[in-house]
């Protein structure tokens, strides 16, 4: 009996508490732990089972992968082959390499009828394989590339056996420059593809030193909160999309600064965002308004202070007329005091 291990972190996750009803938080949990799921997270998985397992109705089932598919941008769903990819499966599936975990993926991909599942799940895993410290990552990834470079391979044997004299008039045949984006450098090199007009590479020619402002952001949030837990992927994105990366820096500087989380970050970020904040210019012009604010709230409050009175016979009362500040001195203080400076019999 096969097992799937959910982190908790999944119901307090903010985009889960914002935007999940609590037939979607159902639905996923669905999708992550039902009896036809694998650790690459694509397999067939036919409307009317999910139906029956679930107990919706068709239409209900339909509704839910077309939200997941177009809203939430999770999922993809192949209707021709009743094949399902989550996206993000692979981030929680694998605890561990080794050959029988490579072997197991091999397999797995293997079985896949669509090859545009494939594709979609590698490209939306490239950031995460990019920034991963898990070792096993790069054999996934090169599990998926070979795969990929496989199929890509049959297909065009295939075209170029069944082509006729005409063959460049074949629309379904696949372009000789296409094919040679997809080759490797050498029979051990996968590392770089051309999918459509979406370009993932790692060539050598381009700067190793190179960081994308997701790779940034990710170094941004471990270095000040610790290590980034997968399931707040998701949300990192969207906050990069939503405010862009100089943002989110002054907001973690504030956030660190006051011995905070990053979800103190995320707060000043909605609250400039409710602001009509853009720019970092801007963010910076309203804390100045902000402090400027705060400081002329406290002097007024200090002008409105009263004035501490004492009767004038009294120790106290003298050291008051004579403008001596008194709070905080104790009555021997202010009794020593008023000796010193002779305002005993004034």
């Amino acid at each position: 009996m096969s097992k799937r291990i959910i982190e908790t972190s999944f119901w307090t996750d903010e985009k889960v508490i914002d935007n999940y009803s609590p037939e979607d938080k159902y639905f996923m949990l669905y999708l992550l732990t039902n009896p036809k799921t694998t650790a690459i997270g694509i397999y067939p998985l036919p409307i009317k089972i999910i139906a029956f397992d679930i107990g919706y109705s068709k239409e209900s089932v339909l509704t839910l992968i077309e939200r997941f598919d177009k809203t939430y941008k999770n999922i993809v769903y192949d209707a021709k082959t009743q094949e399902i990819a989550v996206l993000n499966s692979l981030k929680y599936t694998i605890s561990k390499g080794g050959k029988p975990v490579e072997d197991m993926i091999n397999r797995e991909l293997n079985a896949v009828k669509n090859s545009d599942l494939i594709e979609s799940v590698y490209k939306n895993m490239l950031d995460w394989w990019s920034i991963s410290d898990r070792k096993f990552d790069e054999l996934i990834k090169s599990s998926f590339e070979k795969e990929i470079f496989k199929r890509k391979e049959a297909k065009e044997k295939n075209a170029n056996t069944n082509a006729d004299a005409d063959a460049n008039a074949n629309t379904d045949s696949v372009d000789d420059s296409y094919h040679n984006s997809l080759k490797p450098h050498n029979s051990n090199n996968y590392d770089t593809f051309n999918f459509s007009n979406e370009s993932y590479s790692e060539s050598p020619n381009e700067s190793s030193n190179a960081k994308t402002d997701f790779q940034n952001l990710i170094e941004l949030y471990q270095s000040n909160f610790g290590i980034v837990k997968p399931i707040l992927y998701d949300d990192l994105k969207a906050d990069l999309e939503d405010y862009g990366l100089e943002l989110i820096i002054e907001a973690v500087k504030r956030a660190v600064k006051r011995q905070r989380e990053y979800g103190y970050a995320q707060g000043i970020l909605k609250s400039w965002n409710n602001k009509g904040i853009k720019t970092l210019d801007q963010a910076k012009a309203e804390e100045v308004i902000f402090q400027n604010k705060s400081q002329n709230n406290q002097n007024k409050f200090q002008q409105q202070k009263p004035v501490k009175k004492a009767p004038e016979w009294t120790d106290e009362g003298r050291l008051i007329k004579a403008g001596v500040d008194t709070t905080g001195m104790t009555q021997n203080e202010m009794y020593k005091l008023v000796g010193e400076m002779g305002l005993r019999n004034a």
